[in-house]
């Protein structure tokens, strides 16, 4: 097996660690045992220096007297005392300055020097013990190092773009690409509307790791493993710093669809969102599109029944009405005919049970604001509250909850649609007006009705405000000679129902303003 650099110099290193321990060990042990001979010698040392000749003087030839230089003679008992005081003094002095004054050869120390070479023996034999140890320590980290090193900078094979690769464990991919010189297209260095500001500027690739799609940061940061397989692509491009300021649009209401006696929200309004970016570099401003803006669209349209069916509808104002409404509906059961009755919310309230028995007998019950005032002249709130009222009213007393008017005098234009607020779905007018307010007979209440009437027509009447005597004896003339033309009666949502063309949601005559959307406070072009 190839060693590495790295092991070889991890050894060196503990090589030399282990005999720089073993060299101050040893000069510790000498340091202790000088010392401990000085403290313990130096009564004998002083005594020595006492009894010694002078240097010069009846000394033995070839021997040196160990007394200190400049040391003075003292005699007697005392002298002998204060002699003896100064020599350990002396000694202890000079053992600091000179080490070699120790005296080896001395029969009074020898008992302790021999006491110390014991203590010294002791010492070499504990360090002696120790080295195999720490050496044995030594290696094994020295060994489990290299090894760790080893483990973790062992390779793997991988593909990168079909063609095999042993890379290091662990790489990063972009680590992966730069050692094996790998190349890649790197994206480019954006403005926020897309010009080139620095070729190959931006990210410098993608990746796709088996069915793992990776980019920019996330495809460079992927820790490469055995057996990948990884296709790089192009990297994507990466846009200038900018700030970002997000707008919103509100919707606007329009009418389609030109002329028709129903008119009703078909698209509901929904606000736009739109981002706005600033380049800090290249200073240039672009718009981006987050949402769409809907505008609410109200669409008028005469019913087209659908697969040759002859659908007319009756229709009748200002009620109920506690003389006239009862022989209505008893004149509709009779002839097996529906109508709808656009009721005053007022009328309601002091009239629920006939209104509850138009829903019994098969008609429909629909709205004619509260007070029957002309809504082109009303403030928003005022408007929203003839709604909100009489649709109440008709709640309570039938249990239908209807979205569905007729405006009183036929006078409701797009501003006003726009005031209402999405309170209403679906205004309903008429295509013949049988001019029963003007009380003209009961003859011209009749041929008023028929004329010109054909599949999904829808007659005007009224069963209240004022006398309608005149059209409880036209009535009956009118359904016979309608049903005596092959047409059928029905009520303005079955009416509706038969044309395709109207939303779902409309047909049932409750549809009220999603979730989510937003009622514009503008007129836009039709």
């Amino acid at each position: 097996m190839q060693v590495s650099a790295d092991f070889v110099n991890a050894s060196r290193v503990a090589q030399a660690c282990y005999a720089c321990s073993t060299l101050e060990a040893k000069r510790r042990r000498i340091g202790r045992v000088t010392m401990a001979q000085t403290d313990s010698h130096g009564p004998q040392r002083a005594e020595h220096a006492r009894k010694s000749p002078a240097q010069g003087e009846d000394a033995p030839k070839g021997r040196r007297s160990t007394r200190p230089q400049g040391a003075r003679r003292v005699s007697g008992r005392a002298g002998s005392s204060r002699a003896g005081k100064a020599g350990r003094r002396e000694a202890r002095g000079q053992e600091r300055r000179d080490v070699y004054y120790v005296p080896t050869t001395s029969k009074v120390g020898g008992a302790a020097d021999a006491r110390h070479g014991s203590a010294e023996s002791r010492s070499d034999r504990a360090a002696s013990s120790k080295a195999p140890a720490f050496l044995a320590l030594a290696l094994i980290l020295v060994l489990g190092g290299g090894a760790w090193y080893l483990w973790t900078n062992r390779t793997v094979s991988v593909t990168i773009n079909e063609k095999s690769y042993d890379v290091r464990i662990d790489s990063t991919l972009a680590e992966a690409v730069r050692d094996q010189s790998i190349h890649t297209k790197p994206g480019n260095y954006v403005s926020v509307r897309g010009d080139v500001l620095k070729a190959g500027g931006g990210e410098p690739f993608d990746a796709t790791v088996g069915k793992r799609s990776l980019t920019g940061k996330a495809a460079q940061e992927y820790r490469v493993r055995a057996n990948d397989k990884i296709t790089l692509s192009a990297g994507r491009d990466v846009m200038e710093p900018h700030t970002k300021k997000v707008e919103t649009e509100a919707p606007k209401l329009v009418m389609k669809g030109g002329y028709g006696p129903i008119a009703y929200v078909r698209d509901w309004g929904t606000l736009g969102r739109v981002e706005r970016l600033t380049g800090k570099k290249s200073k240039q401003v672009a718009e981006i599109v987050k949402s769409k803006t809907v505008d609410t669209e109200v669409y008028l349209r005469t019913p087209i029944p659908e697969g040759d069916k002859k659908l007319v509808a009756l229709t009748f104002d200002d009620g109920p009405s506690d003389k006239y409404t009862q022989q209505y509906l008893d004149i509709l059961r009779k002839h097996n005919a529906k109508a709808t009755f656009f009721c005053l919310g007022r009328q309601v309230q002091e009239f629920p049970q006939l209104a509850k028995a138009i829903v019994d007998q098969g008609s429909q019950i629909a709205s004619h604001t509260q007070s029957h005032k002309q809504l082109t002249k009303l403030g928003s709130d005022e408007l929203r509250t003839e709604f909100d009222t009489a649709f109440k009213a008709i709640n309570d007393a039938t249990g239908i909850d209807t979205t569905v008017f007729r405006p009183p005098y036929g006078a409701f234009t797009e501003r006003t649609w726009l005031a209402a607020g999405g309170i209403p779905s679906v205004s309903v007018t008429w295509t013949q007006d049988s001019r029963d307010w003007a009380r003209p007979g009961v003859d011209a209440i009749v041929k008023n009705s028929l004329a010109n009437v054909k599949s999904g027509s829808i007659i005007l009447m009224h069963d209240g405000g004022g006398n309608r005597d005149q059209d409880v004896e036209a009535l009956p003339k009118i359904i016979e000679s309608l049903q005596g033309a092959g047409y059928t009666l029905v009520t303005i949502d079955e009416l509706m129902a038969s044309d395709s063309t109207i939303p779902k949601s409309i047909k049932t005559g409750d549809a009220k303003m999603p979730r989510g959307v937003t009622w514009p406070t503008e007129l836009g072009d039709a």
